[in-house]
């Protein structure tokens, strides 16, 4: 769109081509009218939801959700068509659990009529887009050992993603075979989600452990995730600032391999201060600097280094 020059009475210039645009069904353009609209005036209640719609139609769904979250919260005038247009950007994300559990709670709070008529088309399609991408899965699960590890990963996730908790026994069976860390952790993750009690065995790297599988702590309560990072990500930023950001980021790569094993000797827990020291010495020595943080030639330094090194294996 050419530059428009400011001048008394743009808004409602812009206006009138804004109607223009939407009665023509033009919504490129009437996109790029709203812009400018933005640029120099608030939207009118009309023009916000006429914003609605035209994201809509340009299947800009991500900024539809955005805005429609947006005027929700503000409070906007029209509940009804707002709360629509949120509904429908979820429906088209392919958010289909979310769509049901948000209309259940509608449902729930007596609504008026024609709202709930509006919604139930929405609510009756996610039910269904939800139960065919369902049997997608369990069809799609019975190949699931002949997948590379990356696959199985984005596999699991979408399922998180999806709220589709129906695989713990499965998932749990599963947690016997040799498979990549990451799987394993995410597998775990997956059945801690369904709140599943149940007694597992895993090895993962050189190790086995066996625990309560609903009892042992979430992966983001994990060391890693917590005291060690602080340390680590304390003595970067204090040393090295610019770094910070990918070894912390390494770090979570890290958790997520070593996810459940804990740090340990035969006999005690190692303190979390040596472990911060092996992360802080092995992240230098990705980049030829582990001169400058050398760590005591201890057991538990060497146990540690060695985990660490296993784990760099088995990066996604």
């Amino acid at each position: 769109m050419s530059e428009i020059i400011p001048f008394p009475g743009l808004s409602d210039g812009l206006n009138r081509q804004l109607q223009q645009h939407m009665a023509a069904e033009d919504f490129k353009k009437a996109y790029d009218i709203i812009t400018e609209l933005e640029r120099h005036a608030e939207l009118t209640d009309r023009q916000q939801l006429q914003k609605l719609r035209v994201l809509y139609e340009l299947e800009s769904y991500l900024e539809l959700r955005e805005e429609a979250s947006i005027m929700l919260n503000q409070g906007h005038p029209d509940y009804e068509e707002t709360v629509y247009y949120f509904l429908l950007s979820l429906l088209e994300l392919t958010q289909y659990q979310t769509v049901i559990e948000l209309i259940d709670a509608l449902r729930a709070e007596e609504i008026d009529h024609r709202l709930k008529m509006k919604l139930l088309p929405l609510y009756d399609q996610a039910r269904h887009k939800k139960n065919e991408r369902d049997r997608q899965a369990t069809t799609e699960l019975a190949d699931f050992l002949s997948w590379s590890a990356d696959r199985q990963k984005q596999f699991i996730l979408r399922l998180i993603s999806d709220k589709n908790l129906s695989y713990a026994s499965t998932f749990i069976e599963l947690l016997k075979e040799q498979l990549h860390p990451v799987v394993q952790s995410l597998l775990v993750q997956y059945v801690q989600l369904t709140g599943r009690q149940e007694i597992v065995t895993l090895s993962k790297l050189g190790r086995t452990i066996t625990f309560n599988i609903g009892e042992v702590a979430a992966i983001d309560q994990h060391t890693l995730m917590q005291d060690v990072r602080l340390i680590v990500a304390d003595w970067f930023d204090s040393n090295m600032p610019d770094m910070t950001p990918a070894v912390t980021t390494w770090l979570e790569q890290q958790a997520v391999i070593l996810y459940p094993l804990t740090f340990h000797t035969e006999a005690t827990e190692i303190a979390t201060d040596i472990i911060a020291d092996c992360y802080i010495y092995y992240a230098l020595s990705m980049f030829s600097l582990e001169e400058i943080y050398p760590v005591p030639d201890t057991a538990e330094h060497q146990l540690i280094l060695d985990l660490i090194q296993q784990a760099v294996n088995y990066e996604l």
